[in-house]
C-alpha cells in the first residue's frame, strides 16, 4: 500500500536463503565475498564505499571498522564479531557456539565469574539492553553500548573484548551452572512455530549443511557438551583473522585506532587453521508437497521454486538488476495488499519474493490463510503470479510505487546526518555479514533515481518473467486442521490453479482526497511557552490544544501525536472488548474512500493511519517529515469526522482474531497473556482476553455508538516534537483539527471507572498444551500504599535491585532459568492498586527452587540489606538512560503531547535526575518493608497439561 502504514499491511515472503561463507572456492563461492579469504566487501567492488567509515587490519589479521558519529553525544557502540557459529559444530556438539557465548559472561583470567555484568552496571550499562551477545549459523557477536566515551569506559570495554577473545576460563563448575540456563533458553523456544520451521527446512533444503545445525542445539547435545568441548572450539575458532571489531560513536578515530592496536595487537592463535565444512547442496525435486500438522499453528503456506544458485559480488550491475526484480515483485505485492484490505479473499496475508543465494535461487510465495483454507492461498498467489506474467504492469501502479520509494529515500537522505551510532554499528556489521558495500545515503538515492529510468513495463515485465516463468515449487502447508489432506491433493490443486486462464489486473483510478477542508480556519486564542522546557503551547477557539517543541536531534523529521477524547473509559461497561474492534478503525477506511484506496491517494507522502485506544485517550501517532504534516493531519481529521464503517472492517477483524485465537494455549506466555492480568485484578473481566465468542459478537453499530460522541466533541491535544517551523504547524492544525466545531475543553477524568482490587493470597494453577518442560511461575505481592511520584520512584529502584538479585541467584548461581524477571506495576489510574512480581519461565521441575530462592531474596531485602553498591549498579543505567533520552525526540513526545492537560509531568521530569543522584540505600531500606509481605503473596503457575493433575 505504498508508504502509508496500513493496519494489516501485507507480509512479504521470506525465502530461506542459505548464505554461509566457506573458504573452498568452487562454483558456489566463486563470485562472493569470502570473509575467510578476503578483507572487506568493498575491496573488489565498483561501488564507492562510505568514506566516513575507517577500515583497518592489524598485523595479526584482526579487522576493525571505526566511524565517528556525534549522536548520541559522548556515547559509543561496540560490536565484536567472531566468524564462527553453529556451522563449525559437529553432530554431537550442536549448540556449542551459543553455549560458549554464554560462557563469555562467566569468568576470564582477569574478571572473576559473576563480576563482568556487575562491573558494567557500575559504569552505567544495563544487562540485556546495553550488554548482550548473539549467535547464528555463521557468527558469534558481542555487543556493548557505552554510555560515555571516557578513557575509563572505552578502555574497560576493549579490555573485556580482549578477555573474551583469548582469556575465557571455561571452568567445569561454571559450565555445569550455565548448562541449566542454556537448556532453559532452548526449552522456551521449543514452540510449535519452531518445530514447523525446522521441519520446513528439512523438507526444502535436506542436503544443505545449515539445515543440520540448529543454533540453539538440542537437549541431548546440551547435556553432553563438556568444558573440554567448549575449550577446544574456543581455541580453534576464536582467532584474530576470524574477528571483526566495530566501533561507532563520538570519539576521535585515530585515538581509538591506537587503543585497538594496543589492546589487540598482541593477540595470536597458533593452533592449526581449521578446515571449513562442505556447505552441502540444494536440489530442485520438481513439484512436491508436504504438510505439517499441529493444533496450535495457524494455516500458512510456502511455495518455493529452486534453481541453481547464481551468487554475485556486490557491484553496480547486480545491484541494479536486483532493484528491478525487487520492484517487479513489489508491484504484485502491492496488488495483493489492496485486495486483502478490500476483504474479498479467504487469505490474511500473502506476498512474493525472489532471492539469489549461494546454493540456490529461490522464487518464493508466502500465504497466511483464513479458516484453514490452504486452497485459497494457492489460488491467490498463482492467480496474481500468472496475471503479472501475462499482462505485465500499468504505469499508474509503477508511478505509485516509485513515488513511495522516492519519499523514503528523500526522508533517509534528509535525516542521515543525524543517524544514531547504534544503527550505524549494526549496519556495518550486517553489511560485512552479507558481503555488501556500505555507501552514503546520497549515493544510494542517486542510484535509485538512475534506476527509475529503467522501471518501464517492458523491463519490469522481462525481469518478472525471468523469475517466475518456470515456477515449479515445493509446496509446504502447515496448520491445525490438515487431517486427510494428502500431498497429491495439494499438488493437484496447484496444477488446476495453474491451468486456469490468467485474469487481467484491475486498473484502479486514483481519486482525489475528499477531505481537504473541515470548516473555517481555526483561530488561535492563546499562545504561550513553558520556558524551562522550550515547549510552545497554543489553544484554538474550538478548544483544540497544540504543544510544540523544536529540537535539532533529527533533521527534517518530527514526531506527531494526537489525542482525541477518552479511550476505554468512554466505552459501555456492559460490552466488553469493544475497544479491540474499535482500535481496528483504519480497516474501514473513510466514508468516501476504502482503506485500500488511501495508499493510492497519498502516494509519495509519508502518512499513517496509526491509531490506538488507551484507557484514558484515543491516540494517533507517527513520525514524518515537515512537508507531509498537513496531509497527515488531514487524514487523521478525516478519520474522526468521516470514519468508514464498512463491512470489511468487521470481517477482517473477526478473521484476524479467529486465525490465531486457538494458539493461545500453546505456550505459557500465551496463557499468561489471556488470564494473568484478570486474575491479578480479582477476576475483573475488563482485563486479559475474552472468550472468542465475545469478540465475534461485537459489531460496528456498537463501535459507532461508542466512538461518535467522542469523535464529535471530545477534547483534542496535539504534540509535535522535532525539526519544523512552528508557524507552519500552527497553520496546518488550524486548517484541520482547529477548524472543527467546538470541542470539550478537558478530557474526562477516569473517576471510579477503574476500581481494582488485588486478589486474596492463593495458589492458582493454569495449563498450556505445549512441551512438558515448559512452564511459567508468577509470584506476586500487592502494593497497598497509594501512588505518589516519590513512592513510585523508590519502588521502581527497588525493583531493579530485586531483578539483579534474581538474575544473580536464579540464573547465575542456580542455573534454573534463562531470564528470571521482576516488575513493579503501580497504577496511576487506581491509586490504591499495584503489585510487585517475580516471574520465571522454565521447566516446572525448577518451580520449587525458584520459589524458595525468591522467598529468601525478598525476606533478606525486607531486612534492609540493600547496599550502596547494589543501588549504584541499578541507578547508573537509569541515569545514563535519562541523559540519552534528553537528546531523543521519542522520549519527549509523550510529555509534550500532554503539556497543557497534565502539567505536573514537567515537575516530575525536572526532578528525575536530582532524585536518582541523591537517593541512598538508606532511603530504600526505610521503605522496603512496605513491599513483599509474605502473608499477601499470590502465586500463579502455568503448567503443561500432562503435569496439571499431579
Amino acid at each position: 500500500m505504498g508508504h502509508i502504514k496500513s493496519y494489516l499491511g501485507f507480509i512479504l515472503s521470506v525465502a530461506f536463503l542459505i548464505s554461509c561463507s566457506a573458504s573452498n572456492t568452487d562454483h558456489k563461492t566463486a563470485d562472493l565475498f569470502d570473509p575467510l579469504v578476503e578483507t572487506w566487501p568493498h575491496d573488489k567492488s565498483d561501488i564507492a564505499v562510505d568514506p566516513h567509515i575507517h577500515y583497518g587490519v592489524l598485523d595479526n589479521g584482526m579487522r576493525y571498522a571505526l566511524r565517528k558519529n556525534a549522536l548520541p553525544e559522548n556515547e559509543a557502540y561496540l560490536r565484536f564479531r567472531v566468524i564462527a557459529g553453529s556451522k563449525q559444530e559437529t553432530d554431537t556438539t550442536l549448540g556449542l557456539a551459543h553455549f560458549l557465548e554464554h560462557m563469555a559472561f562467566n569468568g576470564s583470567q582477569n574478571v572473576p565469574e559473576g563480576e563482568m555484568v556487575k562491573s558494567l552496571e557500575r559504569l552505567g550499562l544495563s544487562f540485556g539492553a546495553d550488554t548482550n551477545a548473539s549467535t547464528s549459523y555463521s557468527r558469534t557477536e558481542y555487543t556493548l553500548t557505552l554510555p560515555e566515551v571516557s578513557d575509563e569506559i572505552v578502555d574497560y570495554a576493549l579490555f573485556l573484548m580482549r578477555e573474551t577473545a583469548d582469556k575465557l576460563l571455561i571452568e567445569p563448575e561454571a559450565v555445569d551452572r550455565e548448562r541449566g540456563v542454556v537448556k532453559a533458553e532452548e526449552a522456551r523456544g521449543n514452540t510449535p512455530g519452531r518445530k514447523a520451521a525446522r521441519a520446513f527446512t528439512n523438507f526444502a533444503y535436506p542436503d544443505a549443511y545449515s539445515t543440520s545445525r540448529p543454533v540453539i542445539g538440542t537437549p541431548e547435545t546440551l547435556d553432553a557438551i563438556s568444558a573440554e568441548d567448549l575449550r577446544a572450539y574456543y581455541e580453534t575458532y576464536y582467532r584474530p583473522e576470524r574477528s571483526v571489531l566495530i566501533l561507532t560513536g563520538d570519539f576521535d578515530v585515530a585515538e581509538m585506532e591506537t587503543k585497538i592496536q594496543t589492546v589487540f595487537g598482541s593477540w595470536s592463535n597458533d593452533n592449526p587453521v581449521p578446515d571449513e565444512p562442505d556447505i552441502g547442496e540444494v536440489n530442485a525435486p520438481g513439484l512436491v508437497a508436504a504438510t505439517f500438522h499441529d493444533p496450535e499453528l495457524t494455516t500458512t503456506l510456502r511455495l518455493i521454486s529452486l534453481s541453481d544458485g547464481t551468487p554475485q559480488r556486490d557491484n553496480l550491475a547486480p545491484r541494479e538488476a536486483a532493484a528491478i526484480r525487487s520492484v517487479a515483485n513489489a508491484l504484485v505485492n502491492q496488488r495483493i495488499s489492496k485486495k486483502l484490505l478490500d476483504g474479498d479473499l479467504d487469505v490474511l496475508s500473502a506476498g512474493l519474493s525472489y532471492s539469489q543465494g549461494q546454493l540456490s535461487n529461490n522464487a518464493s510465495a508466502f500465504v497466511s490463510a483464513k479458516n484453514d483454507n490452504w486452497k485459497a492461498g494457492i489460488d491467490l498467489v498463482v492467480s496474481e503470479m500468472k496475471s503479472a506474467m501475462e499482462y505485465g504492469f500499468f504505469q499508474s501502479e509503477i508511478d505509485e510505487l516509485i513515488a513511495n520509494n522516492r519519499r523514503s529515500w528523500i526522508d533517509f537522505v534528509n535525516t542521515s546526518a543525524k543517524r544514531r551510532s547504534g544503527g550505524l554499528a549494526s549496519n556495518i556489521a550486517g553489511s560485512f555479514a552479507g558481503g555488501s558495500v556500505i555507501t552514503t545515503p546520497e549515493s544510494g538515492f542517486e542510484r535509485f533515481e538512475g534506476y527509475t529510468a529503467h522501471y518501464t513495463d517492458e523491463k519490469l515485465h522481462t525481469a518478472y518473467k525471468a523469475m517466475w516463468e518456470d515456477f515449479t515449487p515445493l509446496i509446504w502447508v502447515q496448520g491445525p486442521s490438515l487431517d486427510g489432506v494428502t500431498h497429491e491433493m495439494i499438488t493437484d490443486h496447484f496444477k488446476t490453479a495453474m491451468g486456469k486462464p490468467s485474469l487481467e489486473p484491475e486498473i484502479r483510478k486514483t481519486q482525489n482526497f475528499a477531505y481537504e477542508t473541515f470548516g473555517p480556519t481555526g483561530r488561535v486564542t492563546t499562545q504561550d511557552k513553558i520556558e524551562d522546557f522550550d515547549v510552545i503551547t497554543v489553544q484554538f477557539e474550538n478548544n483544540a490544544r497544540l504543544n510544540m517543541k523544536v529540537t535539532d536531534f533529527e533533521d527534517e523529521w518530527l514526531r506527531l501525536s494526537v489525542s482525541v477524547g477518552e479511550g476505554e473509559i468512554a466505552f459501555p461497561k456492559d460490552i466488553l472488548g469493544l475497544s479491540s474492534l474499535a482500535s481496528s478503525l483504519p480497516l474501514g477506511g473513510l466514508e468516501a474512500h476504502k482503506a485500500s484506496e488511501i495508499g493510492e491517494i497519498f502516494a509519495g507522502k509519508n502518512v499513517s493511519t496509526n491509531m490506538n485506544i488507551g484507557t484514558e485517550r484515543i491516540n494517533f501517532s507517527t513520525g514524518t517529515n515537515p512537508e507531509d504534516v498537513h496531509a497527515q493531519l488531514q487524514l487523521w481529521t478525516a478519520m474522526i469526522t468521516a470514519p468508514g464503517y464498512r463491512e470489511e472492517w468487521q470481517t477482517l477483524f473477526q478473521e484476524s482474531i479467529t486465525s490465531s485465537f486457538h494458539t493461545i494455549d500453546a505456550t505459557p506466555d500465551g496463557v499468561a497473556g489471556r488470564d494473568l492480568l484478570r486474575i491479578l485484578a480479582s477476576g475483573d473481566p475488563r482485563f486479559g482476553l475474552l472468550e472468542l465468542d465475545a469478540y465475534m459478537a461485537l459489531n460496528l453499530d456498537q463501535v459507532r455508538s461508542a466512538l461518535t460522541p467522542v469523535f464529535k466533541d471530545g477534547a483534542i491535544e496535539i504534540g509535535v516534537v522535532g525539526d519544523f517551523n512552528p508557524d507552519e504547524i500552527i497553520d496546518a492544525v488550524a486548517k484541520t483539527f482547529g477548524a472543527l466545531p467546538t470541542r470539550r475543553e478537558r478530557f474526562a477524568p477516569v473517576g471510579d471507572t477503574y476500581t481494582l482490587r488485588f486478589p486474596a493470597p492463593e495458589r492458582v494453577k493454569l495449563t498450556h498444551t505445549g512441551e512438558a518442560n515448559l512452564g511459567a511461575k508468577y509470584m506476586t505481592w500487592p502494593i497497598t500504599k497509594p501512588w505518589d511520584i516519590t513512592t513510585s520512584r523508590h519502588f521502581g529502584m527497588i525493583n531493579r535491585i530485586f531483578r539483579n538479585r534474581l538474575i544473580e541467584t536464579i540464573r547465575e548461581d542456580l542455573g534454573l532459568s534463562y531470564s528470571p524477571a521482576s516488575t513493579i506495576r503501580f497504577s496511576e489510574i487506581e491509586p490504591n492498586y499495584g503489585y510487585a512480581m517475580a516471574v520465571m519461565n522454565a521447566d516446572p521441575k525448577f518451580f520449587d527452587g525458584f520459589e524458595k530462592a525468591t522467598i529468601d531474596i525478598v525476606a533478606d531485602l525486607r531486612k534492609g540489606t540493600i547496599t550502596e553498591d547494589e543501588l549504584n549498579r541499578a541507578r547508573q543505567p537509569v541515569i545514563e538512560s535519562l541523559e540519552r533520552g534528553q537528546k531523543e525526540n521519542g522520549s519527549w513526545v509523550g510529555l509534550v503531547s500532554r503539556a497543557q492537560t497534565e502539567t505536573e509531568n514537567f515537575d516530575y521530569r525536572k526532578s528525575r535526575r536530582p532524585y536518582y543522584e541523591t537517593l541512598s540505600a538508606q532511603d530504600l531500606n526505610a521503605v522496603i518493608g512496605e513491599l513483599f509481605d509474605p502473608e499477601t503473596m499470590h502465586i500463579v503457575e502455568i503448567l503443561p497439561e500432562s503435569l496439571a493433575s499431579q
